[in-house]
């Protein structure tokens, strides 16, 4: 009997001893998970920083043309550890529980577009209105992310998002100002058309770059 219960003990031993990191893409959060996200959160920390990696891939730029300089996959998980992240300590685990509740399960995806100098925020000559005069510099408008198609596809399967928006990104200039530098584009998705394994966030250029980015779900909560 000694025997068969030590056999059956190193056989769920390993099991639990696996980091909760381990387990798979999940929804809706338990309360157990909800906590726990949120007090990750909360470190304000290393330990942040650590968990939220795996959610972020950064990208290697073009020879030329815009430039996704990074995608960034949030699971409902990895959504609460960074609302937690951007409040302080008067954040509390019941309100990350109550705001969490508050919306469907989604996955949100974000992928940042920078400016190049063979894309910048100065429109080419060849895409210079007919009507512009000669040496009339044209920029491009805060929409221009408007002409980029991203998505996300799992099993050859195109998957709509249930939301589209747009952030322009500005840096600072010589002279003290701003300028347009790029822009984020934000795309949610319905958790319950996703399934827990690899899933490949795309994005399609206006200069024909197809620009691609795996996930495995079966390692991110």
């Amino acid at each position: 009997m000694l025997h068969i219960r030590t056999l059956a003990l190193s056989l769920i031993l390993p099991f639990l001893l696996l980091p909760s990191e381990c387990l798979a893409f999940e929804f809706p959060l338990t309360d157990h998970s909800i906590r726990e996200a949120y007090f990750i959160g909360q470190h304000h920390d290393a330990s942040t920083e650590s968990a939220l990696r795996p959610y972020l891939h950064k990208l290697s730029p073009p020879e030329k043309g815009p430039y996704i300089s990074d995608i960034r996959i949030l699971t409902p998980y990895a959504q609460v550890i960074e609302a937690s992240n951007s409040h302080g300590s008067g954040y509390s685990a019941q309100q990350a529980a109550a705001d969490y509740r508050a919306h469907p399960d989604a996955i949100v995806v974000r992928f940042q577009i920078r400016f190049t100098p063979t894309y910048s925020y100065i429109k080419s000559n060849r895409n210079r209105s007919a009507s512009s005069p000669p040496g009339a510099i044209t920029v491009r408008s805060e929409d221009f992310w408007q002409s980029f198609k991203a998505g996300l596809s799992q099993n050859d399967h195109w998957i709509e998002p249930i939301s589209h928006e747009g952030e322009p990104i500005y840096v600072a200039d010589a002279e003290g100002g701003s300028v347009l530098d790029g822009a984020y584009i934000w795309l949610t998705f319905d958790a319950n058309e996703i399934t827990s394994e690899r899933i490949t966030a795309e994005i399609f250029t206006p200069d024909n770059q197809h620009v691609t980015s795996d996930f495995d779900l079966a390692n991110l909560r």
